[in-house]
């Protein structure tokens, strides 16, 4: 699923609302000069992706949304190239957007890889220094797409939040996320 500017803006609204929003933060956010058709849109396409959820008045961003780019066991450098797969951004911004307070080290050491390239540009006699991510960058992330330890380790996440938000037994679902946690761990080192 590829999500523009936009999606991102509604995301990152939630996030920054304790993981939900509803129609009077959208009316003080960016997002007000949208209009009514486009919300709608932008929403019912969230939605049918499963990135939010109505819950109530509110609109709440769900566990898919979170893991593409504020899920934290996912290393820095990685969410940093998925949000710049969005679009390209100011070093601030990227910060901004991924809610840490500095990726000069992560950022820079993706430019010693090749996987990023910053940019000059100018804008109402200010230059701008804009990161990009670069083909190299785009493999980087197809590759880890595509590893099944990978994809396996996303499963047994998702499975994992299933059984925690089920109306399961307490010493069942902790027997389960047990279970669960130790195949993880299992995975990961290998």
């Amino acid at each position: 699923m590829k999500l523009d500017q936009i999606d991102l803006a509604f995301l990152h609204l939630a996030i920054t609302n304790n993981d939900r929003f509803n129609e009077q933060d959208l009316a003080r956010s960016d997002l007000a000069y949208l209009g009514v058709g486009r919300t709608l849109d932008k929403i019912a396409y969230l939605k049918d992706n499963n990135l939010l959820k109505l819950d109530g008045e509110f609109f709440c961003i769900t566990s898919t949304a979170r893991q593409i780019l504020w899920d934290q066991s996912e290393p820095l450098q990685i969410r940093i190239l998925r949000l710049l797969q969005i679009r390209s951004f100011e070093e601030s911004d990227i910060a901004k957007y991924l809610m840490e307070s500095t990726l000069e080290k992560e950022i820079d050491e993706l430019r010693k890889q090749g996987l990023v390239i910053f940019t000059t540009i100018k804008n109402d006699e200010k230059i701008l220094r804009v990161c990009e991510i670069t083909q190299e960058g785009h493999h980087t992330l197809q590759n880890q797409l595509l590893d099944p330890t990978i994809q396996l380790l996303r499963a047994l996440e998702d499975i994992a939040l299933k059984i925690q938000n089920s109306k399961i037994d307490d010493s069942k679902i902790k027997s389960s996320l047990d279970k669960l946690k130790t195949i993880s761990a299992e995975l990961a080192q290998d």
